[in-house]
């Protein structure tokens, strides 16, 4: 999955304090050889891993975010729009669930 990096209240990790890059590198880690991810009732693909780089965990934001062509494709017939970082596992953003990466 690719890796986009936002300047959030800090430019880089390096500003970021250590559970910011520890928090960064097991994202990275767990989102490796995938693609996107499965709820319940939707699948998503051609997804982005962006991470929104603040001073602390409570400032910074790790999202998988589905491609525009790929919600745009899809229309009404969703629910989440993306994927949320949160205590070693990824989310669904609307109802609230655990994520199951592909």
């Amino acid at each position: 999955m690719e890796v986009i990096y936002r300047e959030g209240s800090r430019k880089t990790l390096d500003e970021s304090d250590d559970e910011v890059r520890d928090a960064v590198a097991a994202a990275i880690k767990l989102t490796e050889d995938k693609r996107g991810f499965r709820t319940i009732h939707e699948v998503w693909r051609d997804c982005q891993l962006i991470v929104t780089i603040g001073h602390n965990i409570y400032t910074t934001n790790i999202h998988i975010i589905p491609s525009d062509t790929e919600k745009k494709r899809r229309r009404d017939r969703w629910h989440n729009g993306y994927a949320y970082f949160c205590n070693g596992v990824f989310w669904a953003n609307w109802s609230r669930i655990r994520v199951e990466l592909i």
